[in-house]
């Protein structure tokens, strides 16, 4: 193994620990501040920064201007990100090796899905429609690490540290035991993470992994919308390849590149991910990388009408998504987190990596199905009869990457109004069956309580008693959902949060007038 090799694979691995690392440190752990969020990944994702540049309002220079730092050194280094520092690459590589990936000779039919998907998904961003998150490979890994990995290692370390407590087997269980004070603090949730999409989000990773099963790097070599954008970048990259072509009498490069970047056409830089691996196996030792060839092909294997048609398919779907009924106008039960900007924006700046969902201490927020739309797939939603927002937490617009969650702090949080309380009078206690219910109004945790009692007479059983009967004051009213969360009546609560006079939508002359006449926390 060569030392350029050598040093790849150090990287690779290094960053892959780096990034774990950021994921479980992106946790609550007794302080409302999280000093290294692994959405610090994403400030370097140049598909990232290109959701942002097409989403309404400023680019979001403070916090994404490390992906053009990326860009740049790309156009000047080669596909580098791709094969050193993505998780997602690196994660394929060893299922490839487990896998046994076939090698393979350069397909561009297929390789040329990845650029004609970046064009569209462009076009429809420009149009009103942002679903790179869906396929941007970070967000791909982040999601299904928080939505369906990390879920199942939390709850198999709790059993296994459970089952040593509960049986004490000489030695282990004294090991075990000593060792949870540690594992419980730094390594593990702080509440057992549930996510309803967790099975979907897993089955959609493993079919990536299996692709390995067709060909090295399947989804780099031919989906990635950020290889091919990085693809694009690194055409004119002064990191060359020598010899740029196949030898006369060999052709291993060929079969053998985990990219398949070498082929009959020769060398292709937009394709090479620099493995350094053909330095390695060529049997002549002749495979050199330097700034000084001039050979090369930079080309993208792109039809002019292919091109058309990508674009076109991306610039209709734009207006006629953005054409469809909104759906938190549907759906009034369609709760965002604290510092959401408005709908559209939100949907066209959230990149689905559900880091916000992760950090939630009150288990409060689901990623939506359906339910948020079909271009609402993978976002977050606050699903107040699971969990409730937590009045002193801010956590949630601290891990966002791209703005679609403003940060807050606890002074405006306490401001900010994700939703209002409503009463279903047939199924609350007090109001359906006479009997005497506090739940909603101990729980609430407004300084100024959102819901008070009013005293009524009522006759019981032939005999008349008072009665506290909740009702909700609407300018005090947050949102946040613990009086549904902690609601005593079996299946759907008897109070439950709507949409209505959340801080983020414009308000018509009948809505509260919240920011004026709420009073401060």
């Amino acid at each position: 193994m060569n030392g350029l090799r050598r040093l790849r694979i150090v990287c690779q691995l290094g960053c892959l620990l780096g990034f774990f690392w950021l994921f479980v440190a992106t946790e609550y752990r007794g302080l409302d501040e999280l000093p290294y969020p692994v959405s610090l990944l994403f400030r370097i994702d140049p598909l990232a920064a290109l959701a942002d540049f097409f989403a309404p309002g400023a680019f979001a220079w403070r916090l994404l201007w490390p992906a053009l730092l990326v860009i740049v050194a790309t156009g000047l280094l080669g596909r580098f990100f791709c094969g050193w520092i993505c998780p997602l690459g690196t994660t394929l590589d060893g299922a490839g090796r487990l896998l046994k990936s076939p090698g393979g000779r350069p397909r561009p039919g297929l390789r040329k899905i990845k650029y004609l998907l970046l064009l569209g998904l462009s076009a429809a961003a420009l149009f009103g429609v942002q679903v790179f998150g869906w396929f941007d490979p970070l967000s791909l890994f982040l999601r299904t690490l928080t939505f369906s990995l990390y879920p199942v290692y939390n709850l198999f370390a709790n059993r296994v540290f459970d089952f040593f407590y509960d049986h004490q087997l000489p030695l282990i269980s004294d090991l075990v035991n000593g060792a949870y004070p540690f594992w419980r603090d730094h390594l593990m949730a702080f509440q057992q993470p549930v996510f309803a999409l967790g099975l979907f989000t897993a089955l959609v990773f493993l079919a990536v992994l299996l692709l390995e099963k067709f060909e090295r790097r399947f989804w780099c070599r031919n989906l990635c919308p950020l290889g091919a954008l990085l693809g694009l970048c690194s055409r004119h990259a002064l990191v060359r390849r020598e010899p740029a072509s196949l030898c006369s009498d060999c052709s291993r490069c060929q079969s053998a590149c985990r990219m398949a970047a070498t082929g009959s056409d020769g060398h292709a830089r937009s394709e090479c991910v620099l493995c350094f691996e053909c330095t390695e196996y060529c049997p002549a030792e002749r495979v050199r990388f330097g700034f000084h060839s001039r050979e090369g092909s930079g080309q993208v294997d792109l039809r002019r009408r292919e091109v058309v048609t990508a674009l076109a398919v991306g610039a209709l779907v734009g207006p006629t998504a953005s054409i469809a009924p909104a759906a938190a106008s549907a759906d009034s039960y369609l709760l965002r987190p604290p510092g959401a900007v408005a709908e559209d924006e939100f949907l066209r700046r959230c990149i689905r990596c559900g880091e916000c969902l992760k950090v939630c201490i009150g288990r409060a927020l689901q990623p939506a199905w359906l339910d948020a739309g079909p271009l609402g797939l993978w976002t977050p939603r606050l699903v107040a009869r699971f969990g409730y927002c937590e009045y002193n937490c801010t956590l949630c617009g601290q891990v966002c990457p791209t703005g679609a969650l403003r940060p807050l702090t606890l002074e405006q949080k306490h401001k900010t109004v994700i939703g209002l309380a409503v009463l279903d009078k047939d199924r609350c206690l007090p109001y359906a069956r006479n009997e005497e219910c506090l739940v909603c109004e101990e729980h609430c945790p407004t300084g100024r309580k959102a819901i008070v009692f009013e005293q009524k007479q009522v006759l019981v059983r032939s005999r008349i008693k008072m009665l506290k009967i909740p009702r909700v004051v609407g300018k005090l009213c947050i949102g946040c959902g613990i009086c549904e969360t902690r609601c005593p009546v079996e299946g759907r609560s008897a109070i439950r949060v709507t949409n209505e006079n959340e801080s983020r939508r414009k308000r018509d002359g009948l809505a509260w007038k919240a920011d004026e006449k709420r009073p401060s926390a």
